[in-house]
This record gives structure tokens, sequence and C-alpha cells, in this order.
């Protein structure tokens, strides 16, 4: 199983670029030249490559999406 991540493009550099995920996260170095995405993009990330651009109405659903699987992990956990 593969597991992504949904964050916001902050700033493209030659290395790569910084993203803000939508947990809060920020990463640096992302490789955004395979999805073609821009400052100010959503994108979907694995490892350290962005698969595609979302658009932001999708970027929001996938953040209700996990928020809705964490909620339930916190009760199966206790």
């Amino acid at each position: 199983m593969c597991i992504t991540r949904v964050g916001k493009v902050l700033h493209i550099e030659k290395n790569g670029a910084m993203v803000n995920f939508l947990d809060g996260a920020t990463s640096q170095n992302i490789d955004v030249t395979v999805a073609g995405a821009q400052e100010g993009s959503y994108v979907e990330v694995f490892g350290n490559l962005a698969l595609s651009v979302l658009t932001p109405r999708e970027a929001r659903a996938r953040k209700t999406v996990w928020q809705s699987i964490r909620k339930e992990m916190v009760k199966m956990a206790a």
C-alpha cells in the first residue's frame, strides 16, 4: 500500500520545492517537475516526488478524509 500526502507548494528552487503539508509539516527538496506544479499549487506527494497537481477543492476533501481516519485511529488506540 502506498501512502501519499497532500501539500501546498510554497517556493520552488532548482534543488526542489518547499511544500507545506496539510498536516502542518513542511518539507524541502520535493521534486515537482513530474507533476508540473507551480508555486501555490496543491500536490500529492509520495516520498520526495510530487505525483500530481490537485485543485484546492480536492486538497480540502483529502484533508477531511485524513482527519476522519486519524480520529478513528485514536478511538481504536484508546
